[in-house]
């Protein structure tokens, strides 16, 4: 507009600069201007782009990685149903062991619950209504207790089980040990989401997001495991690939877990922090 306008603007009399002299001196007022502000935009774009390049190299450095020498729990020929429990057990016991640390560290109460690891072939009356049968894996709230079939226990572990709604979307693979310990600490997760009076659902989102947030506090027990050791090399790709089988996409469903991809980043949220607060961030509501 002041190009324009000096445009239009009658030639002035006498000696001294023109009009055509005084609007090129505009023009190059303008440019300069410009320039400057390009340059100003220029360096505060470089330093955005450094912030965000150190903030993502900081949360690269903090994605623990395990050591060739850190120590993962053995099979000890423990893999077959049948035979699966005791690792179960131990698995239920560290999971355990970090939330009364975590809780009473916060003066609130130890956590307690029952679990009943389900032999093959064998089925069980639950306080919630459905059997646990031989692909059984939830916390009923109603009888505080934790069903799991060591069948499917069995198939994950080995990698066999294809039951999982994300792998048949073509996302993830339900395997090995880690795999199979994330499904335990997820299912203990909602045990203390019972016992802190989280456990309630809101009929505009369904169980979405107490299912992240359980995912968000399994990781948070994943992060301790890694900080004591005791990590393997592929035991973090267990997991996530393990959560991401256990995604689904039935939006419209009150029983939607959350997709693929929100259940991998609410489970890394809590594994990469290490820190409960965080995992509140992980219910998107």
């Amino acid at each position: 507009m002041l190009l324009i306008a000096l445009a239009f603007v009658s030639p002035g009399c006498g000696g001294g600069s023109t009009v055509g002299d005084e609007v090129h001196q505009r023009t190059q007022e303008v440019r300069e201007r410009l320039r400057a502000a390009r340059e100003r935009t220029e360096r505060t774009g470089e330093r955005l782009v450094q912030r965000v390049r150190r903030a993502l190299e900081q949360i690269r450095r903090s994605v623990p990685q395990a050591t060739r020498d850190a120590q993962a729990p053995s099979s000890r020929g423990r893999t077959a149903a049948g035979k699966v429990d005791a690792y179960l057990t131990d698995v239920l016991t560290s999971v355990d062991s970090y939330w009364t640390r975590t809780l009473t560290a916060a003066d609130l109460p130890q956590p307690r619950v029952h679990y009943l690891w389900l032999p093959p072939g064998r089925a069980a009356r639950t306080g919630c209504g459905m059997p646990a049968d031989d692909r059984a894996a939830f916390y009923c709230p109603t009888d505080d207790t934790i069903y799991v079939a060591e069948q499917l226990a069995s198939d994950i572990w080995d990698g066999v089980s294809h039951d999982f709604p994300g792998e048949r979307a073509g996302y993830g693979h339900a395997v090995g040990d880690f795999g199979l310990a994330y499904v335990i600490a997820h299912e203990y997760a909602h045990n203390i989401q019972q016992e802190l009076g989280l456990m309630r659902t809101d009929p505009r989102y369904g169980v979405e997001p107490l299912e992240l947030q359980a995912d968000c506090m399994a990781g948070l027990w994943g992060n301790s495991v890694y900080r004591a050791g005791k990590l393997k090399p592929g035991d973090v790709q267990e997991a996530i690939s393990t959560v991401l089988a256990a995604g689904d996409f039935e939006a419209n469903s009150p029983q939607h877990h959350g997709t693929p991809e929100q259940r991998r980043a609410a489970w890394l949220l809590g594994y990469r922090t290490g820190d409960p607060r965080r995992c509140e961030d992980a219910t998107g509501v």
